[in-house]
């Protein structure tokens, strides 16, 4: 609540200031998420604004994107066909530097496709991706559509236009979702404006996802001593069906 009070304020300052160019200021609900046995996933607000080189007769025509993007990792595709009767894989794909998890939302007025160069250069669009740029010269166009597919499935990747909502001229907010599957890690969240389709100012922020509670000394403990867990792991599999046996055994 602190976060928020301090954020309208500073929000109702910028917009009636003027100061030398137009520059952008923004913040997150939540800077860090701790991630739990309970954790069901975490909407998370960024709440931004514009101030103005000097005041305009008419107002101005901010275009807004915001992207946030997860930490990269490696990602195999295969592709799966029958074989004599048996579904066997066939032939798969590596990628690299794939976003684990990767959200853009656009403003009414912005449109990516206007601009090529606009979509490439700040990731705006599934499509803009590197990995999937990569892909296609490859004819490896397929293969990172499966990529996409699977993330969009699991909620981990969105793309929305007419996502951020203008509050008052030059004040903006959207709000994306962590979903409870979220890899941890550093996020970046990226909030980039235009006018009339020229860049002018970009923000960025970091987003800490990390484990904590019972289940992250457990993980802690699996990574620093494997053996010890590994046995411990077989014998409480070992006495949980004894005593399931014992608890459940006819008379």
């Amino acid at each position: 609540m602190r976060r928020l009070v301090i954020l309208l304020g500073l929000l109702t300052c910028t917009v009636a200031a003027s100061v030398r160019a137009d520059t952008l200021v923004s913040t997150l609900s939540d800077d860090v998420i701790e991630i739990t046995s309970q954790f069901v996933g975490r909407r998370i607000v960024v709440f931004g604004a514009v101030r103005e080189t000097e005041p305009q007769e008419t107002e101005p025509d901010y275009q807004i994107a915001v992207v946030v993007e997860g930490p990269s990792t490696a990602v195999v595709t295969r592709r799966r066909e029958r074989v004599l009767g048996v579904w066997t894989n066939t032939d798969s794909r590596r990628f690299f530097a794939v976003p684990s998890y990767y959200v853009v939302h656009l403003s009414e007025n912005l449109d990516p496709g206007a601009s090529e160069e606009l979509l490439s250069r700040f990731h705006l669009g599934l499509e803009s991706l590197d990995f999937v740029q990569n892909a296609v010269p490859r004819g490896d166009g397929a293969f990172a559509e499966a990529v996409i597919e699977e993330k969009l499935r699991r909620g981990l990747y969105e793309e929305r236009q007419n996502a951020v909502e203008m509050l008052a001229p030059g004040v903006f907010r959207t709000t994306f979702f962590l979903p409870s599957e979220i890899p941890l890690g550093n996020y970046r969240v990226s909030v980039h404006l235009f006018r009339d389709g020229a860049f002018l100012a970009s923000r960025v922020q970091n987003l800490l996802v990390l484990k904590t509670g019972f289940s992250d000394r457990l993980a802690r403990f699996a990574d620093d001593w494997p053996l010890p867990y590994g046995l411990l792991t077989v014998a409480l599999g070992l006495f949980t069906g004894w005593f399931a046996g014992f608890i459940f055994r006819r008379p």
